[in-house]
């Protein structure tokens, strides 16, 4: 999905100019991306040419893919969203607590599905033409999130981001990193590792 891509020209030019990645280290980069679908910045920090702290020192803040899910916004942070599919056919597996919806295929990798409104607020929720899956990678891990509705993509900056990761509200809600003040809007940010290692029951 385009809103994923567009991201990747300016995050490139930010992170050369910056010193932590070569042209020629660049290039191998916008050359793979190409190739596999995966966002510039997944396929940097796989490649070890640059680190987590480094995108972000260079966006001075955070890249997050902003959503809605039974009305409230939430967010992922771009490195580990690989893409964004339309909404499709998922084949469900037996015994699987209910916010699991099943199985996608995807260029050949099978991947989970999760429901974040069952996950968050016990719903089944509406599906509808703007409803879209999430593809999240971290390392050989790959798990697809549903949401009502992508927003936008946007770039915060650490002042407005509020980290409740070791907050009581954190432990009670294990997948809440923290909160993004934008504009007296509240945006709850997901910790992406959540959803990896089986982490999610």
């Amino acid at each position: 999905m385009e809103i994923i891509k567009k991201q990747n020209k300016s995050l490139g030019e930010l992170l050369l100019h910056a010193g932590k990645v070569t042209k020629e280290q660049l290039e191998e980069g916008l050359a793979e991306q190409k190739t596999t679908g995966e966002p510039l910045g997944k396929v940097l920090i796989r490649k070890a040419y640059v680190k987590d702290e480094d995108i972000m020192e260079v966006l001075k803040g955070m890249l997050v893919v902003v959503f809605e899910v039974s009305g409230e916004k939430f967010g992922l942070e771009i490195v580990y969203s690989r893409e964004i599919l339309n909404n499709r056919r998922i084949t469900p597996l037996p015994v699987m607590p209910p916010h699991i919806l099943g199985m996608i295929s995807v260029r050949d990798n099978v991947i989970p599905v999760i429901s974040l409104n069952r996950m968050i607020f016990n719903s089944a929720g509406v599906q509808t033409d703007e409803t879209k899956i999430i593809i999240m990678e971290s390392r050989d891990d790959a798990v697809g999130v549903m949401v009502d509705r992508i927003v936008a993509v946007r770039n915060f900056g650490s002042g407005e981001f509020e980290d409740l990761r070791r907050s009581m509200i954190s432990e009670e809600k294990k997948y809440i990193a923290g909160i993004i003040k934008d504009k007296g809007d509240i945006i709850t940010l997901l910790k992406a590792e959540y959803f990896f290692a089986g982490k999610v029951k």
